[in-house]
């Protein structure tokens, strides 16, 4: 995700506005101002994972015409994991080993297959799902460089969209380790135009359980609108687990955004504490959360969170033109 630098242009010199003879100092050009970019600034005690733990990426998730099952006419989405395709593979046979000893296993049924995509060999795991209401649940996960791209297509129907077959074989990996933006085919549409999910970076503290990520999101609603209908503080009990959580609007470096805390406390009393910032702009949705054991709190991390910056602000709405008279 490229950063926008928006840049404002210095006013020209009229260098014949005085006369010939006079002895002039010429002024100085004004330094163009630069937009803020989208980042935070990090506790200095902190320690950030390299990029191969955090490049992970949601995007290209579809939904097929609106037809009856469960799944309509389908769901499609593609993800990049930063995990070894061995993890993978062993997450997929504890399934298999389950739905085998499941006492459902007359309506489930599991086919695996090896096919070549982007010049790799993938794995390709089709899950047949029974009873009044079945549905086909495929998941291919194809390994390079260290790195797992899954897909997941979900239908109702028993033979796959082949236009879909099709995206999912031509959705290679990129030089930079992402997937490339895809246009839904015929008769598919985006489940939020543009929409699409990048985990920017986790950082770690100096005690335990406590953990900054930052989230870039591409495609969102507009997020302030939505906030206008949500309580600012509110509070209860869930399943013996306490809750209470409060929002206040703030700006980050000039743009409105939203900071969130919740604290849960699980019995026999211990606490776990949710603090997320949120700000929108040119660039993208960023979502910045802080998450710690609510008995021990970072000064440093807490006030990180409030140098979050969306890079620059979304421009304002343009005001409804007047009838003339």
């Amino acid at each position: 995700m490229r950063s926008l630098y928006a840049l404002l242009i210095g006013a020209l010199l009229l260098s014949n506005a005085l006369p010939s003879s006079a002895q002039t100092t010429p002024l100085p050009s004004p330094s163009p101002a630069v937009a803020p970019a989208a980042t935070f600034v990090a506790p200095p005690d902190w320690v950030q994972l390299p990029r191969g733990f955090t490049l992970t990426e949601i995007k290209n998730l579809w939904r097929g015409p609106r037809t009856g099952g469960p799944a309509g006419g389908g769901v499609f989405a593609q993800a990049v994991l930063p995990l070894p395709s061995g993890i993978v593979a062993a997450l997929l046979g504890q399934l298999r080993g389950v739905l085998a000893n499941s006492k459902t296993k007359k309506k489930l049924s599991m086919m695996t297959a090896s096919p070549k995509i982007c010049g790799s060999t993938a794995s390709v795991s089709t899950l047949h799902l029974g009873g009044a209401k079945p549905a086909i649940i495929e998941t291919t996960t194809l390994s390079q460089r260290g790195l797992t791209y899954a897909t997941v297509y979900v239908r109702t129907s028993s033979k796959p969209d082949p236009a879909i077959e099709s995206a999912l074989r031509s959705a290679c990996p990129l030089p930079n380790g992402g997937l490339p933006d895809a246009t839904p085919p015929r008769g598919w549409s985006a489940v939020q135009k543009g929409l699409d999910f990048e985990l920017g970076g986790i950082w770690l503290g100096n005690a335990p359980l406590q953990i900054m990520t930052m989230l870039k999101a591409r495609g969102m609603p507009d997020l302030m609108s939505t906030a206008q209908m949500a309580p600012t503080t509110t509070s209860g009990t869930q399943h013996s687990v306490k809750y209470r959580a409060s929002m206040q609007k703030l700006k980050f470096c000039g743009t409105p955004g939203l900071l969130a805390t919740a604290q849960f406390i699980v019995p026999p009393g211990f606490g776990m504490t949710y603090s997320v910032a949120v700000a929108q702009g040119m660039e993208g949705t960023f979502v910045l959360s802080y998450f710690h054991p609510s008995s021990y709190t970072d000064a440093g991390a807490q006030q990180s969170m409030r140098t979050l910056c969306a890079g620059s602000p979304l421009p304002s709405p343009s005001p409804s033109a007047s009838p003339h008279a």
